[in-house]
Protein backbone atom coordinates (compact mmCIF):
# COMPACT_ATOMS: atom_id res chain seq x y z
CA UNK A 1 0.00 0.00 0.00
CA UNK A 2 1.62 3.19 -0.71
CA UNK A 3 2.29 5.91 1.57
CA UNK A 4 0.01 9.14 1.89
CA UNK A 5 0.82 12.18 2.43
CA UNK A 6 -1.74 15.20 3.84
CA UNK A 7 -0.46 18.93 3.48
CA UNK A 8 -2.24 22.04 1.82
CA UNK A 9 -2.27 23.00 -1.21
CA UNK A 10 0.96 24.42 -1.53
CA UNK A 11 4.64 23.73 -1.12
CA UNK A 12 5.36 24.83 2.24
CA UNK A 13 7.08 22.44 4.49
CA UNK A 14 5.68 19.14 3.12
CA UNK A 15 7.43 19.65 -0.29
CA UNK A 16 10.84 18.11 0.25
CA UNK A 17 9.07 15.39 1.36
CA UNK A 18 7.34 15.71 -2.21
CA UNK A 19 10.65 15.85 -3.44
CA UNK A 20 11.88 13.07 -1.72
CA UNK A 21 9.54 10.85 -3.42
CA UNK A 22 10.14 12.27 -6.69
CA UNK A 23 13.94 11.10 -6.50
CA UNK A 24 13.52 7.61 -5.48
CA UNK A 25 10.18 7.51 -7.82
CA UNK A 26 8.11 5.80 -5.56
CA UNK A 27 4.51 6.51 -5.75
CA UNK A 28 2.89 7.95 -2.97
CA UNK A 29 -0.61 9.62 -2.29
CA UNK A 30 -0.48 13.31 -2.45
CA UNK A 31 -3.43 14.73 -0.59
CA UNK A 32 -3.99 18.65 -0.97
CA UNK A 33 -6.71 20.44 1.27
CA UNK A 34 -7.88 23.90 -0.70
CA UNK A 35 -6.64 27.32 0.73
CA UNK A 36 -7.60 30.68 -0.72
CA UNK A 37 -6.49 34.34 1.04
CA UNK A 38 -9.54 36.43 0.89
CA UNK A 39 -7.12 39.57 1.19
CA UNK A 40 -3.97 39.02 -0.35
CA UNK A 41 -0.85 39.10 1.58
CA UNK A 42 -2.93 38.96 4.89
CA UNK A 43 -2.59 35.49 6.46
CA UNK A 44 -5.63 36.06 8.85
CA UNK A 45 -8.24 35.93 6.08
CA UNK A 46 -6.79 32.21 5.26
CA UNK A 47 -10.22 30.01 3.89
CA UNK A 48 -9.36 25.98 3.89
CA UNK A 49 -12.75 24.89 5.05
CA UNK A 50 -12.15 21.00 4.13
CA UNK A 51 -9.24 20.71 6.18
CA UNK A 52 -11.12 22.57 8.92
CA UNK A 53 -13.81 19.68 8.60
CA UNK A 54 -11.21 17.02 8.64
CA UNK A 55 -9.37 18.41 11.71
CA UNK A 56 -12.40 18.49 13.41
CA UNK A 57 -13.21 14.85 12.97
CA UNK A 58 -9.90 13.77 14.29
CA UNK A 59 -8.14 13.25 11.17
CA UNK A 60 -4.51 15.32 12.56
CA UNK A 61 -4.55 13.98 15.89
CA UNK A 62 -1.36 12.33 15.57
CA UNK A 63 0.74 15.59 14.98
CA UNK A 64 -1.61 17.52 17.42
CA UNK A 65 -4.30 18.42 14.78
CA UNK A 66 -1.41 20.12 12.22
CA UNK A 67 -0.08 19.06 9.08
CA UNK A 68 1.99 17.58 7.55
CA UNK A 69 0.59 14.03 8.09
CA UNK A 70 2.41 10.93 6.73
CA UNK A 71 0.24 7.54 7.04
CA UNK A 72 2.10 4.31 6.23
CA UNK A 73 1.07 1.00 7.03
CA UNK A 74 -2.14 2.26 8.80
CA UNK A 75 -0.25 4.40 11.03
CA UNK A 76 0.15 8.10 11.25
CA UNK A 77 3.16 10.45 11.60
CA UNK A 78 3.60 14.20 12.13
CA UNK A 79 5.78 16.74 12.67
CA UNK A 80 7.75 17.86 8.41
CA UNK A 81 11.23 16.82 10.17
CA UNK A 82 10.47 13.48 11.09
CA UNK A 83 8.38 12.63 8.25
CA UNK A 84 11.26 13.76 5.94
CA UNK A 85 13.92 11.64 7.88
CA UNK A 86 11.48 8.03 7.70
CA UNK A 87 10.82 9.04 4.22
CA UNK A 88 14.11 9.20 3.18
CA UNK A 89 14.94 5.94 5.42
CA UNK A 90 12.12 4.32 3.93
CA UNK A 91 12.99 4.91 0.01
CA UNK A 92 16.83 4.84 0.21
CA UNK A 93 18.17 8.45 0.56
CA UNK A 94 19.25 8.19 3.87
CA UNK A 95 22.87 6.95 3.01
CA UNK A 96 24.46 3.42 2.81
CA UNK A 97 25.18 2.94 6.69
CA UNK A 98 24.64 4.32 10.08
CA UNK A 99 27.82 6.83 9.50
CA UNK A 100 26.13 8.20 6.14
CA UNK A 101 22.86 8.35 7.65
CA UNK A 102 24.46 10.96 10.65
CA UNK A 103 26.15 12.88 8.48
CA UNK A 104 23.36 13.16 6.00
CA UNK A 105 21.19 14.18 9.10
CA UNK A 106 23.69 16.51 10.74
CA UNK A 107 23.85 18.41 7.22
CA UNK A 108 20.38 19.10 6.82
CA UNK A 109 20.64 20.53 10.25
CA UNK A 110 22.73 23.16 9.42
CA UNK A 111 19.97 24.29 7.04
CA UNK A 112 18.05 24.91 9.84
CA UNK A 113 20.71 27.21 11.78
CA UNK A 114 21.00 28.85 8.26
CA UNK A 115 17.28 29.84 8.41
CA UNK A 116 17.60 31.07 11.74
CA UNK A 117 20.85 33.28 10.90
CA UNK A 118 18.23 34.29 8.23
CA UNK A 119 15.13 35.11 10.01
CA UNK A 120 17.38 36.88 12.18
CA UNK A 121 19.01 39.08 9.69
CA UNK A 122 15.20 40.28 8.34
CA UNK A 123 14.02 40.97 12.02
CA UNK A 124 17.07 42.86 12.14
CA UNK A 125 17.04 44.13 8.98
CA UNK A 126 13.60 45.40 8.57
CA UNK A 127 14.05 49.45 8.50
CA UNK A 128 16.17 49.10 5.51
CA UNK A 129 15.62 45.72 4.01
CA UNK A 130 17.30 46.52 0.86
CA UNK A 131 20.57 46.90 2.48
CA UNK A 132 19.92 43.86 4.68
CA UNK A 133 19.33 41.26 2.00
CA UNK A 134 22.48 42.58 0.30
CA UNK A 135 24.81 41.88 3.10
CA UNK A 136 22.70 38.55 3.30
CA UNK A 137 23.29 37.44 -0.11
CA UNK A 138 26.08 38.63 -0.46
CA UNK A 139 28.18 38.09 3.13
CA UNK A 140 26.42 35.93 5.62
CA UNK A 141 25.00 33.43 3.26
CA UNK A 142 28.32 32.51 1.14
CA UNK A 143 30.61 33.03 5.03
CA UNK A 144 27.85 29.87 6.33
CA UNK A 145 27.83 28.01 2.88
CA UNK A 146 31.66 28.10 3.44
CA UNK A 147 31.46 26.12 7.07
CA UNK A 148 29.23 23.58 5.50
CA UNK A 149 31.09 23.31 2.82
CA UNK A 150 34.66 22.34 5.68
CA UNK A 151 32.06 19.85 7.58
CA UNK A 152 31.07 17.58 4.31
CA UNK A 153 32.76 14.75 4.53
CA UNK A 154 35.05 13.23 1.77
CA UNK A 155 33.40 11.96 -0.98
CA UNK A 156 33.54 11.23 -4.69
CA UNK A 157 30.98 13.87 -6.06
CA UNK A 158 28.71 15.72 -6.91
CA UNK A 159 26.34 13.97 -3.72
CA UNK A 160 27.28 15.39 -0.56
CA UNK A 161 27.52 12.07 1.43
CA UNK A 162 28.50 9.33 -0.37
CA UNK A 163 28.10 7.86 -3.93
CA UNK A 164 23.96 8.45 -4.44
CA UNK A 165 21.61 10.73 -3.95
CA UNK A 166 20.54 11.74 -0.43
CA UNK A 167 18.21 13.53 1.47
CA UNK A 168 20.92 16.08 2.28
CA UNK A 169 21.48 16.79 -1.42
CA UNK A 170 17.33 16.94 -2.16
CA UNK A 171 17.54 19.27 1.11
CA UNK A 172 20.02 21.56 -0.09
CA UNK A 173 18.76 21.66 -3.52
CA UNK A 174 15.51 22.41 -2.17
CA UNK A 175 16.96 25.10 0.37
CA UNK A 176 19.22 26.96 -2.46
CA UNK A 177 18.35 25.71 -5.89
CA UNK A 178 14.71 25.09 -6.45
CA UNK A 179 12.77 27.78 -8.69
CA UNK A 180 10.06 28.10 -5.95
CA UNK A 181 12.61 26.63 -2.38
CA UNK A 182 13.05 28.70 0.75
CA UNK A 183 14.57 31.36 -0.58
CA UNK A 184 12.44 34.43 -2.30
CA UNK A 185 15.61 35.48 -4.45
CA UNK A 186 16.80 32.10 -6.28
CA UNK A 187 19.47 33.69 -7.73
CA UNK A 188 21.13 35.49 -5.12
CA UNK A 189 21.18 32.29 -3.34
CA UNK A 190 22.55 30.27 -6.35
CA UNK A 191 25.86 32.90 -6.62
CA UNK A 192 26.44 32.76 -2.83
CA UNK A 193 27.20 28.80 -3.42
CA UNK A 194 30.09 30.26 -5.35
CA UNK A 195 31.95 29.47 -1.90
CA UNK A 196 30.59 25.87 -1.61
CA UNK A 197 31.42 24.20 -5.05
CA UNK A 198 30.46 20.96 -3.64
CA UNK A 199 27.13 21.94 -2.70
CA UNK A 200 26.69 23.81 -5.60
CA UNK A 201 27.44 21.07 -7.63
CA UNK A 202 25.15 18.83 -5.86
CA UNK A 203 22.59 21.12 -6.04
CA UNK A 204 22.97 21.13 -10.24
CA UNK A 205 22.75 17.39 -10.25
CA UNK A 206 20.20 17.48 -7.95
CA UNK A 207 18.25 19.67 -10.56
CA UNK A 208 19.20 17.61 -12.85
CA UNK A 209 18.20 13.84 -11.28
CA UNK A 210 15.43 12.73 -13.51
CA UNK A 211 12.86 11.97 -11.05
CA UNK A 212 13.26 15.89 -9.53
CA UNK A 213 13.58 17.17 -12.59
CA UNK A 214 10.45 15.73 -13.92
CA UNK A 215 8.29 16.70 -10.70
CA UNK A 216 9.87 20.30 -10.52
CA UNK A 217 9.30 20.78 -14.81
CA UNK A 218 6.07 18.77 -15.12
CA UNK A 219 4.30 17.10 -12.49
CA UNK A 220 4.37 19.95 -9.10
CA UNK A 221 1.06 21.56 -9.15
CA UNK A 222 0.99 24.92 -8.88
CA UNK A 223 -0.65 24.87 -5.78
CA UNK A 224 -3.93 26.97 -4.19
CA UNK A 225 -1.40 29.79 -3.05
CA UNK A 226 2.24 30.42 -4.63
CA UNK A 227 4.22 29.31 -1.69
Amino acid sequence: MAMKLSYFDIRGIAEPTRLLFAAAKVDYEDIRYPMAMTTPGDFSTVVRAEWDAKKAEGEFDAAMGKVPVLECGGVKIGQSKAIERFVAKKVGLMGSNEIEEAQIDMLCCHTVDIKDAYKAAKAAGKDDMDAAMKKWFGETLPELLGKVEKSLPAGPGPWLVGNKISYADVTYYYFLRDPKGFFDDVAAAAVATATAPRIHASCEATFADSGISEWVNNKRPAGSLPF
